[in-house]
């Protein structure tokens, strides 16, 4: 638990300063007090092995836009490697990865995302696409 805990505040100090508005904090706050939660009740947390700080890693590129980033954060999120597994998330970078991939690269991300929406309730897509949306409005992509 105190893993999770450092894990999350040390990534919200270091974002903290990338943020526009106090909104977009206040997403991340949320997002964080959830993971907490979630790992406090699933007796879960970030793996000593290193795992957790990998996905730290893959968070902050992918959040800066990184494609391939995207794409493997997605990957971690669908399959639960060193990371709670959440479709919702996974299907949101599926995404954001497709529309920056390249060739056979964007179909894969395109079949992986396509996958998760047979697993998924119509809210939890539509909860996706909010939090894309959201992710391109805080860069200023609106696609």
């Amino acid at each position: 638990m105190t893993a999770v805990i450092y894990h999350t505040t040390t990534h919200l100090c270091r974002l903290k300063s990338r943020y526009r508005s106090f909104n977009d904090l206040t997403h991340h706050l949320v997002l964080a007090a959830l993971v907490i939660g979630l790992s406090a009740c699933s007796g879960t947390g970030l793996n000593s092995d290193g795992r957790g700080q990998a996905v730290n890693e893959l968070f902050t590129l992918a959040d800066q836009g990184d494609a391939q980033a995207q794409y493997a954060l997605a990957n971690r999120y669908a399959d639960g490697d060193g990371i709670q597994r959440d479709n919702v998330l996974a299907h949101m970078w599926f995404g954001l990865a497709a529309e920056r991939l390249p060739g056979e690269e964007r179909y894969e991300a395109i079949r992986a995302r396509q996958r998760l929406d047979d697993e998924m309730f119509r809210h939890q897509v539509a909860e996706s696409n909010r939090l894309a949306r959201n992710w391109r409005l805080r860069r200023g992509r609106l696609e």
